[in-house]
């Protein structure tokens, strides 16, 4: 009778053991998802405060396309929350990605930093010229805009 206590105390001390084990991994994989949603809710938050619009009239292209279509010049308001930082803009112009572009703000506020409200306007050289169908995108800080217009050339 002692022989079946004494098997039944080891299968017990085992199954402790195990269940210990599979218990410090689960702590361990939460602990690792509980981080994760942590920075990616943090991300969320920071796009969410952010926001841009462009406000150029794209029926008017030949407001904001210069002669000849070698440069377009936009107008671009930040309708979220919070700053966007100046290194944080990119440009596409018929999904081409440029960097040749000027920045300057044309509100109130001449920081260097794009605020909450403010305006800035964008002259975009691309890299051909601009005729026909054209589109124009502003990513800031991860959200973006898009304009699409027509110009003919004349």
């Amino acid at each position: 009778m002692s022989s079946v206590s004494a098997t039944h105390l080891i299968m017990f001390i085992g199954s402790l053991v195990i269940a210990s084990a599979v218990a410090g991994t689960v702590i361990v994989e939460i602990g690792s998802v509980s981080d994760t949603i942590e920075v990616r809710g943090t991300s969320i938050a920071d796009e969410i405060e952010t926001d841009v619009a462009i406000i150029s009239d794209e029926s008017q292209s030949e407001t904001f396309v210069s002669d000849g279509g070698d440069e377009v010049t936009i107008l671009a308001k930040n309708i979220g929350h919070g700053d966007i930082p100046r290194t944080e803009i990119d440009v596409l112009v018929d999904g081409s990605y440029t960097n040749t572009y000027e920045y300057e703000r044309v509100d109130v506020d001449k920081t260097d930093d794009w605020g909450p409200g403010g305006v800035v306007e964008l002259t975009i050289t691309p890299e051909s010229t601009v005729s026909g169908d054209t589109t124009v995108t502003v990513i800031a800080d991860g959200n973006e805009d898009t304009i699409a217009f027509y110009y003919d050339g004349s």
